[in-house]
């Protein structure tokens, strides 16, 4: 009963945090310590993502009223610039922890963004993609990636994009569903889509369904492989009865950019669960092309949160992942980052959310054996009211937490090196 109530009470705060903080297209709404929120500013962004340019300046993409804006930081957080919007025409877009705004760059400082769009039923989404090539003063007219228009669910995107420009995203899709609704036939979930660009951004791919029957709103984690071609790890559904789903995680590869591989199992903790946890995992890949990989799974054993990495194989006859976190600390979001030692050793770093009842703290521990060993927990932030669940962004061998806070705003905070 404990651990049921536990996990109802992460996903209603989730849930709570989400709307108070994350979610809406109204001009008006409260920003850090209850200020009313009227004009576009990082004190009342919503979702925040950050990301770091070939010159080591740091941007974040973030959303207000129906739009979706940029600024940078010279100076790893300690001032920015005013922001720019992105799209000039205001739409509905999903701001939340599990579903927000992405940004990336490449290495000749060409931003890249996509957004989930909400249409007007509920659940019901685009995939949104804009550029600039100017250094973030205009942005090209958004695009809608998908290539289905039906007013059904294309939500959830993540993206990834190489060096040269190459662009991947995927994201969670209804078509598949809906098709097999208008046919009468049963179809658990949603699916696994994807597309490409190879040209910067100008053009996109025909869509790819890269798997059925995946889980509908949990994130998807995505990373690129040391030959730069994408990999991706998701929550997917398990078994054929609607009424006794297991959702643990799957985790694809690509041998070119039009070529997925098969989808292998990433965990087995046999999370039986009829509906969704909110509650995606998370990727990167090392210098030595190593994919490390964590997640939230609710089980009956003492942990619930878990990691594990491609060194043996990714394969679950192969490897037994490392539990860490517990449910009675509310443990909650983990996030992997690697950063490389030379070719030689990789550090691992892990961070996670915890909640005593009072407050949230920002939890992390460190490999710097590839994964092998770990450090003892330490923590590295903490806050008293509401929050976005923490990620993590590294640029010249330093690793960053980006954490947004309803008492403290937005917090860009080294953690390790």
């Amino acid at each position: 009963m404990f651990r049921l109530a536990s996990f109802l009470f992460i996903i209603l705060l989730c849930f709570s945090s989400s709307h108070a903080m994350q979610h809406g297209a109204s001009a008006t709404g409260k920003g850090v310590n209850g200020v009313a929120c009227t004009i576009a500013s990082l004190k009342c962004a919503k979702a925040p993502s950050a990301s770091f340019g070939p010159d080591g300046k740091l941007w974040l993409a973030w959303v207000f009223a129906g739009h979706v804006y940029v600024q940078y930081s010279s100076d790893q957080g300690q001032s920015y610039s005013a922001p720019s919007i992105v799209n000039r025409a205001p739409e509905k877009i999903a701001a939340r922890a599990e579903n927000r705004a992405k940004i990336q760059l490449d290495n000749t400082g060409n931003i890249y963004i996509s957004w989930t769009q909400s249409l007007n039923k509920p659940y019901t989404g685009n995939i949104r993609f804009s550029r600039s090539v100017d250094g973030g003063k205009s942005f090209s007219q958004p695009i809608t990636v998908n290539d289905d228009l039906q007013e059904i669910s294309h939500r959830f995107n993540s993206m990834v994009v190489s060096d040269d420009g190459k662009v991947f995203i995927s994201w969670l899709d209804k078509r598949d569903q809906q098709a097999a609704k208008d046919k009468q036939q049963e179809y658990i979930g949603g699916a696994l889509y994807y597309s490409y660009s190879a040209d910067q951004g100008k053009t996109f791919s025909k869509n790819i369904n890269l798997s059925d029957n995946s889980c509908v709103c949990c994130r998807i984690a995505m990373a690129l492989d040391n030959n730069n071609l994408p990999v991706i790890a998701w929550r997917d559904i398990y078994g054929n009865d609607v009424n006794n789903q297991i959702r643990d995680h799957s985790l694809i590869t690509f041998s070119s950019a039009l070529k997925p591989a098969k989808k292998i199992r990433l965990s087995n903790e046999q999370w039986k669960i009829n509906g969704c946890p909110h509650h995606g995992p998370a990727l990167d890949v090392d210098g030595n092309n190593v994919v490390h990989s964590t997640w939230f799974n609710d089980t009956d054993g003492d942990h619930v949160l878990f990691y594990g990495n491609s060194a043996s194989g990714f394969n679950i006859s192969d490897y037994k992942a490392m539990g860490f976190g517990q449910a009675h600390k509310q443990s909650a979001h983990p996030y992997v980052l690697s950063i490389d030692q030379r070719g030689v050793s990789q550090t691992v770093f892990l961070v996670w959310k915890e909640f005593d009842g009072k407050k949230t703290d920002i939890l992390m521990k460190v490999s710097k054996d590839s994964g092998i060993s770990w450090s003892k927990n330490k923590i590295v932030s903490t806050t008293a009211g509401s929050s976005d669940h923490p990620l993590l962004v590294k640029d010249s061998g330093t690793v960053y937490l980006s954490w947004h806070t309803q008492d403290e705003g937005y917090r860009f905070e080294t953690i390790g090196e």
